[in-house]
């Protein structure tokens, strides 16, 4: 995993990405969504202070987190 300050905790991940502007963050959210879509995951999403968006990737009804999860991760990584 390319783990790129994404926090790991049991079976979620957690990481803050930081923008420019609001619109690149409303973009990058718009996105990351698509992509929970396509992984069938439901990641907890939030809009901070017009440029910071934070994302926690949770692996309900398991005890760690799984290769989707990982992988999700890493788009967004490449997308933020």
């Amino acid at each position: 995993m390319n783990n790129k300050d994404w926090k790991v905790t049991g079976n979620a991940m957690t990481k803050d990405f930081e923008f420019k502007n609001s619109k690149l963050a409303m973009n990058f959210m718009n996105e990351i969504t698509k992509l929970a879509d396509e992984y069938k995951r439901s990641p907890d999403i939030h809009f901070h202070s017009k440029k910071s968006v934070s994302v926690k990737i949770i692996n309900e009804g398991q005890d760690s987190i799984s290769e989707d999860d990982i992988k999700l991760a890493n788009l967004m990584n490449q997308l933020g």
